[in-house]
This record gives C-alpha cells, sequence and structure tokens, in this order.
C-alpha cells in the first residue's frame, strides 16, 4: 500500500475482521479509520481494542459508513448489509476489497456496475494458490468432453452459508452452467457438477475436487491451515488494489502482475 493508506474494515467483529485486524498489524503506515459492523452489535461506539485486546487500535466501531473517508474497504460482512459497502465505495470513489460470500446474483451484478467507477476485487478465496487451482480446473473442462466432477467443502460449524462460496466458485470453473441447484441442506449441484457440504468443528476450509475422467482419475485437494491465509491475501489484494483504475479485477490479475 501507498504511504498513510486509509483503511476502513467492514466485518469486523467477525471471524475474518479479527484476522484482518492482524494482518494489518504487520504492515507499516497504514491507518485503520474504523470498523463496520452492525446496527445491533454490542461493541458499536466503542474502539476496535475490545475484540483485539491491543490498546493501540483506537478506531471506532459504527454501524453506518457516514462521514468516513478512506482509501480502501476491506469487507468480509453479510450479505444483508453487503448493498450499504458497496453504495459506499462508489459513491465516496473507495476502492473495494470483498470476500463476502452468499450473494445474490443481483449483488453480482452490483458488483460489476461498480466497477465502472471505482477498482473492484472480489473472490470467494483469497489464496493465490487456491486461484491457480481454479485455472486448472478450467483446463481440464477444456481438455476433457466426458468427465465427471465431484467437489467435497469441508468447513467449521460457525460458517453460516453453504456451499462455500469457493466450491460455488470452483464448480463454475467446471461447467457452462452457473446456477446452484439445492438438493438438500448438504449437497447441491451446479450443472453436473456435484458439491457436498460438510460442517466440522473449527475447520478453516478444505475443498477437495475429484476428476474422474474415462482412463484416469484426478483428486485434487486444497487444505487452508488456518483463516489467516485468507486475511493476508485479501491484506496484499487491497495493496495492489488501490494502486489500480476503475475496474473489475479478480486474482488472476494480481497472479498477472
Amino acid at each position: 500500500m501507498t504511504d498513510s493508506c486509509r483503511v476502513i474494515i467492514s466485518g469486523v467483529t467477525g471471524r475474518m475482521g479479527q484476522r484482518i485486524i492482524k494482518a494489518l498489524h504487520q504492515i507499516n503506515h497504514i491507518t485503520v479509520v474504523a470498523g463496520v459492523t452492525s446496527h445491533d452489535n454490542k461493541h458499536v461506539g466503542k474502539p476496535i481494542s475490545v475484540i483485539t485486546q491491543n490498546q493501540s487500535d483506537t478506531a471506532p466501531i459504527v454501524s453506518v459508513f457516514d462521514g468516513l473517508e478512506a482509501d480502501v474497504v476491506i469487507d468480509f460482512s453479510q450479505p444483508q448489509g453487503f448493498n450499504a459497502v458497496v453504495d459506499y465505495c462508489v459513491l465516496s470513489e473507495t476502492a473495494l476489497v470483498s470476500g463476502t460470500t452468499g450473494l445474490s446474483q443481483a449483488q453480482f451484478d452490483r458488483i460489476s456496475q461498480a466497477g465502472h467507477f471505482i477498482p473492484v476485487l472480489w473472490a470467494a478465496n483469497f489464496s493465490l494458490n487456491m486461484q491457480i487451482i481454479k485455472n486448472l480446473l478450467q483446463v481440464f473442462k477444456q481438455k476433457n468432453q466426458k468427465a465427471e466432477y465431484y467437489i467435497t467443502e469441508t468447513h467449521h460449524q460457525h460458517k453460516k452459508d453453504a456451499p462455500s462460496g469457493t466450491a460455488i466458485s470452483l464448480a463454475q470453473s467446471l461447467t457452462d452452467q452457473q446456477q446452484l441447484k439445492i438438493l438438500d441442506q448438504h449437497a447441491f449441484n451446479i450443472g453436473e457438477v456435484r458439491i457436498n457440504s460438510v460442517r466440522q468443528a473449527e475447520v478453516p476450509g478444505t475443498h477437495q475436487i475429484e476428476c474422474q475422467f474415462p482412463h484416469e482419475n484426478i483428486t485434487v485437494t486444497h487444505i487452508a491451515k488456518s483463516g489467516d491465509l485468507f486475511a493476508e491475501g485479501a491484506v496484499k489484494a487491497a495493496q495492489w488494489l488501490v494502486q489500480q483504475g476503475r475496474g473489475l479485477y479478480d486474482l488472476n490479475a494480481i497472479l498477472l502482475a
């Protein structure tokens, strides 16, 4: 990031929001302007230090963006508050990095429109290696007309959405279909790609993609050892994004930078 870069953390009281604060502590010349959370959160009106136990975290926790000025918003909030995040960024010409999942198609359309006015980067997963896996799956799809694909995603029991945004994006790399079909609370289809969701203890995130070809099987597994992986990836994405012009970006743009 450039010197004295100002950051707003949207979803600051959540698991990822707290990891974002930790990741930002590792970077010099960063000013956290505020943390934003839902209006009914018990920490509204208090300093961020109440959740980090770090007395140097003096930025306030607020429930609205009114009056805030920043260079970038790093957003890991909930779908119900996402529109307000995008609207603030567009109206204030603030860059937006978001990892909020469970969004509707209308909200994805909103992201695309925002890219006409500000730099925007949305990703379901901020591991660059996961992006490389998605690129590999696209090659599998192009070169193997007769194949079956199965994805199993396992996450901690606190995760609210299923299947994971990462599993959806992996499946979309393997089929021209984009619509999610719900079979039950643990099983889903996108096109002919089956997704199974498991919620287990404190698992940060595991994705296994089984590729069944006529004469061979290939299984690709990505295991996140800690949620810090995604927080650090999002912060690095923000470092890159604040130097870009308006547009809609993905992690491939960072891989190619």
